[in-house]
């Protein structure tokens, strides 16, 4: 199905990279694709396909596939209204898209019969949050005689070593972070509405060049500081609150986070013992940071310095690979975390958010952290923000 006019628009194209950047991730994916003895490969992850053709949109919602066969050209499934995305964002513009009364999973396997599929192996990363089980279940009514594997993990282990382009996108990202954690701590002090702090942050990151985020600005006050993954809700900032402030910058779709604690005076013992711990933990987690070095390694240095000083240090994950990202999530954390156990090892340019939280349950939490790029001797740190305390 094209949109009418589709195939004589004139489109002026958008790339986020060189067409060379995109057939190096091309070749990388092929041979993910024919170490697992596949003949197809479906991607219906968002990022997974913008990473490999540049296709882009935040219309995710509906239905779409990127398929790459193991020999021949790819082509893009999208919603009809989508598919002019394909010819501006992305570097081979070969497509075929369905209208909003017509079934997506029928075109799929059409064009999988098409492509002379019907009886291959084929991948599909059963790890996505956008192909359902329905969907699914579906397909293989649909090609009985296809042999389904799963296709999960091909794309993304390539995705968490950046090129020089994408490291130039997360450290625009980073500068624009720093600008917004400054903008919010500014707005800090007894009297101050959660929703103007946000507002400011939101205010100076777009003006900063800033994209929507993959995850929203968390302005958090008071107790609602230990309330995970909260965000601004109108209450009103007292003496003494600590604020908590997680944002992030993003560019082309590429993310580096920023997290501060300041507080509306005066700072009690408690904060200031908090955000000691916090900081030492996340500074000694950096210096541990080096190429070879097991994930779980590191976070066990974190893990001790909260727990020697006198914190829970056990329960979570203090780090995750972060890059190119879709609400609702900006960072790359299924690819790879510092967290408990984790034995897969850093290597260089590899790009990570840490927060380093030290948690009261039920009265506080306390953040510190940096993204940073893995270095050939140990960690860049890509944001630029003073840490401390922040007393307002």
């Amino acid at each position: 199905m094209k949109v009418s006019g589709m195939d004589t628009a004139v489109v002026q194209k958008d790339l986020a990279f060189p067409v060379a950047e995109y057939e190096r991730r091309f070749k990388a994916v092929r041979h993910g694709i024919a170490e697992r003895g596949l003949d197809l490969l479906v991607i219906s992850i968002p990022e997974n396909m913008c990473y490999v053709s540049g296709y882009n949109t935040n219309g995710y919602q509906a239905a779409q596939y990127l398929l790459i066969p193991s020999d021949g050209d790819p082509i893009h499934i999208t919603r009809a209204i989508e598919e002019v995305n394909v010819r501006v964002s992305a570097w081979f513009e070969r497509s075929t898209s369905y209208m909003d009364h017509e079934s997506p999973v029928e075109l799929l396997a059409q064009t999988i019969q098409d492509m002379g599929y019907a009886n291959a192996a084929i991948g599909f990363e059963k790890t996505a949050w956008f192909f359902t089980i329905a969907n699914y279940e579906r397909l293989k009514e649909l090609l009985p005689n296809a042999k389904f594997q799963d296709g999960s993990m091909i794309v993304d282990p390539i995705r968490a070593i950046k090129s020089e382009y994408e490291l130039d996108y997360i450290r625009q990202a980073a500068r624009i972070a720093d600008a917004g954690m400054e903008a919010g701590i500014n707005q800090v002090r007894a009297g101050a509405n959660e929703n103007e702090i946000a507002a400011e942050i939101q205010r100076v990151v777009t003006l900063m060049g800033s994209e929507y985020p993959g995850a929203p600005i968390f302005v958090t006050s008071g107790v609602r500081t230990s309330h995970a993954h909260a965000t601004w809700s109108g209450r009103t900032v007292l003496e003494g609150d600590p604020v908590l402030l997680e944002i992030s910058g993003n560019v082309r779709r590429y993310s580096a986070a920023l997290m501060r604690t300041s507080v509306a005076k005066p700072a009690s013992r408690e904060l200031e013992k908090m955000e000691d711990v916090s900081r030492r933990a996340l500074e000694n987690m950096l210096e541990a940071i080096r190429p070879d070095r097991p994930l779980g390694e590191v976070w066990s240095v974190w893990s001790k310095t909260v727990a020697d000083g006198g914190f829970e240090g056990r329960f979570k994950r203090t780090g995750y690979s972060i890059g190119v990202n879709y609400p609702p999530d900006w960072g790359e954390g299924h690819i790879l975390s510092f967290k408990r156990g984790e034995t897969r090892v850093l290597r260089p340019n590899m790009t990570f958010h840490i927060p380093s939280i030290v948690k009261v349950f039920g009265t506080a939490d306390v953040g510190t952290s940096e993204t940073i790029r893995i270095t050939e001797t140990g960690c860049e740190i890509l944001t630029n923000m003073k840490r401390q305390l922040y007393v307002r």
